[in-house]
């Protein structure tokens, strides 16, 4: 992947004046950084972003740990010498050490089994490894950059993901806004992609352009950027209503459809579980299988607050801080 101008980040809203500001100033730290972020807000221009503004003279390599199988991911990570097993013809240099001096960026690093985790922690924690076949350890400086689409927190609570490579790449963390955090962006994206699609300046009617904002993008700006792509094909020269009904008719999640945000679910899930138990913290971490911490930490990412409880001159009790609802 080509390295990423800050210029390709597109949009003017708070949020995203706060991430290139982050961008700004971790990147020139050899903080390893893991990027969290909802399906299609753009982690992987994110990870290129914070490479290119690090000043490291050595190539920024992308990595999909989900991509390949168990007995291909060590060869592919450490590489191998030559006759270290039949067809390995030439000596291969692995991801790790293409990226020295640079930057190694490992995508979707949440779906990466637990047996491959613990090969991986080695390598980052010292830049040393071993490729296969080879006699002795080989060292590779590069920065640890990763992206994923779950809290590894929750995984780590789960079982799921070790604790000690949570905590060696997530130096800094930096959280993607969805699309739905950044709606004001959506006319400048839209002129965006359409300039791109058809190649030149093209024009659109803003009423095409409100029916775009109003509309839920469970995809972010990855599905916003098909449909205005698709809309663009089905247009003449201008993007204009007809052309962006037409592209939302051909999309997966329908207009008709009801669409709701995972983080909309799991905020329903919490305080269904707190009220049923009395707004008990430890009984709903009880009933939904989690630990009271991982409880706690989830009601602060939602905003949920236990209601004050006041004894009033009757003797009822009554809920003041009943600000949270279904």
């Amino acid at each position: 992947m080509r390295v990423a101008s800050e210029a390709a980040l597109v949009g003017n809203s708070q949020p995203m004046r706060r991430l290139r500001e982050t961008i700004r100033t971790i990147a020139p730290t050899r903080l390893p950084v893991l990027i969290e972020g909802a399906t299609g807000t753009g982690k992987e221009l994110i990870a290129a972003l914070v490479h290119g503004q690090s000043g490291r003279k050595g190539a920024f390599v992308a990595f999909n740990v989900c991509a390949l199988g168990e007995s291909m991911f060590e060869d592919s990570l450490f590489g191998h010498v030559r006759g270290a097993y039949t067809g390995a013809v030439t000596d291969s240099m692995g991801f790790l050490r293409e990226a020295d001096a640079g930057s190694a960026f490992f995508d979707e690093i949440s779906g990466l089994p637990m047996p491959l985790q613990a090969k991986l922690l080695r390598a980052v924690e010292t830049g040393v490894f071993r490729p296969i076949g080879a006699s002795r350890d080989v060292k590779s400086d590069f920065r640890v950059i990763a992206a994923t689409n779950e809290h590894l927190d929750d995984l780590v609570e789960r079982g799921r993901f070790r604790a000690d490579l949570k905590h060696r790449i997530g130096g800094v963390v930096i959280s993607v806004p969805t699309l739905a955090d950044r709606v004001d962006d959506v006319p400048e994206l839209v002129r965006h992609f359409a300039q791109r699609a058809a190649g030149c300046c093209v024009v659109i009617d803003p009423v095409a352009v409100e029916l775009l904002m109003e509309t839920p993008w469970p995809g972010n700006v990855r599905e916003l950027k098909q449909v205005v792509d698709v809309a663009s094909a089905f247009s003449n020269g201008a993007l204009d209503v007809e052309s962006v009904r037409t592209a939302l008719s051909h999309r997966a999640t329908r207009l008709h459809a009801p669409v709701v945000s995972e983080n909309h679910v799991e905020r329903r899930e919490l305080l269904t579980a707190l009220t049923s138990a009395s707004w008990d913290v430890d009984r709903a971490a009880n009933h939904l299988g989690i630990h009271r911490a991982t409880m706690y930490r989830r009601m602060k990412r939602h905003g949920i607050e236990v209601p004050r409880v006041i004894i009033g001159s009757s003797g009822v009790r009554r809920d003041e801080a009943a600000s949270a609802t279904l």
